[in-house]
């Protein structure tokens, strides 16, 4: 049996072989797929970074808003905010990194804000796998946080209108007034170009200034502070807005005296009068003026310890307070209880929009709070106060005379004035 021929073999056709098809397209796609995965570790690196940008920012700018609140300069809060920033590991101008600080922030909803500070920290990205695609890529992150207050306040003006005019303002000092809460702070709760107003020949001390509206100066006025002046802040909380007004007894037989005396805590009915040259002792205790006046006159003077003097009444007849000519006042407020640190309680359901007054020549020393948060309170010609814990409240204040405040409170019972806390808004 013959073997079989030998067959030709066919050479297969180039255009229509299909092995080898998937390796070429792996080829071809593996220059990107590895782009994409390298992008996406890239992404994660970024991703971390931004966080940890984002809580250094977050913790620079809360540090140089509590270091703004507590009176310093805005180059010393700014110069905290980046030495926070560089213990997070981000330090200005090295290793790719940029912190910058703004006050007022230049974006955002607290542009207008006193006391807001803006801090951004961007940091240059270095490109591993996702250079393939970009050329460079940063991280950026920012926040802004708001100055509080630690307390030390010693004035308050409560009245939040818009105040546009001397006539209108918050806290409004003419003439030759002469008002020193230099070891204090004064605060205002008025919005308005004119919340704080000072004309004439007035002038202001105070250790810092805190307005929710703005100020402001004409003529010879002076305004000298200390610390930190903010406007737009933030509405300062009423100290005592919890406090209860005690409701009247029984009313008193004798509300008027002209000679010594010396007198018991009780209701007074329609006014409560000293005159001439009658010296009055106030025992421990409180004291409510239903309706009328309580007025110091003439000569005359009045002292008592643990005192607080209440003016309430009802629609049409709220008890005011007038201290007047050359009359001596020397009280201090309970240091414990339900009226603790107030001299003066006046009855915030008053809505006549009365006025309180401490007029010409007289001398005061009042160790606690004159809280008046319905009524406006006058001091003219020549008021002073040689206490050391003094605080004035009330709606509106007025001062056309010469008055000293101070906040060395310690034992004496009253509740501090600027107690907000510094937040992060952004």
């Amino acid at each position: 049996m013959s073997p079989d021929p030998i067959r030709p073999s066919r050479s297969p056709c180039l255009a229509s072989d299909q092995s080898g098809a998937t390796a070429v397209v792996i080829g071809l796609s593996i220059t990107a797929m590895l782009g994409f995965a390298g992008l996406a570790v890239d992404a994660g690196v970024w991703y971390t970074d931004k966080r940890a940008a984002q809580g250094a920012a977050d913790s620079a700018a809360y540090s140089a808003a509590m270091d703004y609140g507590a009176g310093d300069t805005t180059t010393g809060a700014k110069a905290a905010a980046k030495a926070v920033a560089a213990q997070y590991g981000y330090t200005n101008g090295s290793g790719g990194v940029t912190v910058t600080v703004n006050t007022p922030p230049t974006s955002g909803t607290h542009t207008t804000t006193g006391g807001a500070m803006e801090v951004i920290v961007t940091k240059a990205e270095s490109l591993f796998f996702s250079s393939f695609f970009l050329s460079s890529a940063s991280v950026s992150a920012r926040a802004v946080a708001v100055a509080g207050t630690s307390g030390g306040g010693c004035i308050l003006g409560l009245g939040t209108g818009d105040s546009t005019s001397i006539s209108t303002a918050d806290i409004a000092l003419g003439g030759n007034a002469t008002i020193d809460a230099s070891h204090c702070a004064v605060y205002d709760n008025a919005s308005g170009s004119d919340a704080v107003d000072i004309v004439g020949n007035a002038t202001l001390l105070a250790s810092a200034l805190s307005v929710v509206g703005n100020y402001s100066v004409s003529g010879g006025g002076t305004l000298t502070v200390t610390g930190a002046t903010t406007t737009g802040a933030q509405v300062m909380a009423d100290p005592y807005a919890n406090v209860a007004t005690p409701s009247p007894g029984s009313c008193a037989g004798t509300n008027s005296w002209n000679h010594d005396a010396t007198i018991s805590p009780g209701t007074y009915c329609n006014g409560f009068s000293v005159s001439g040259q009658a010296s009055i002792t106030m025992q421990p205790g409180v004291y409510i003026i239903n309706g009328g006046s309580f007025s110091v006159n003439g000569q005359a003077s009045i002292s008592g310890t643990g005192v607080t003097i209440v003016l309430t009444g009802s629609a049409g007849n709220y008890a005011t307070a007038t201290i007047n000519g050359g009359a001596t006042v020397t009280l201090s407020a309970p240091t414990s209880g339900p009226t603790s640190g107030l001299v003066f309680l006046q009855d915030r359901n008053d809505a006549s929009g009365q006025t309180s007054k401490i007029n010409g020549g007289s001398n005061t020393s009042i160790t606690g709070a004159l809280y008046f948060p319905s009524q406006t309170l006058k001091f003219s010609g020549g008021s002073s106060s040689a206490s050391t814990c003094t605080q004035l409240i009330a709606d509106q204040i007025s001062y056309l005379g010469t008055a000293y405040f101070n906040n060395q409170c310690t034992g004496d019972g009253v509740t501090q004035i600027g107690q907000t806390n510094t937040t992060l808004v952004e």
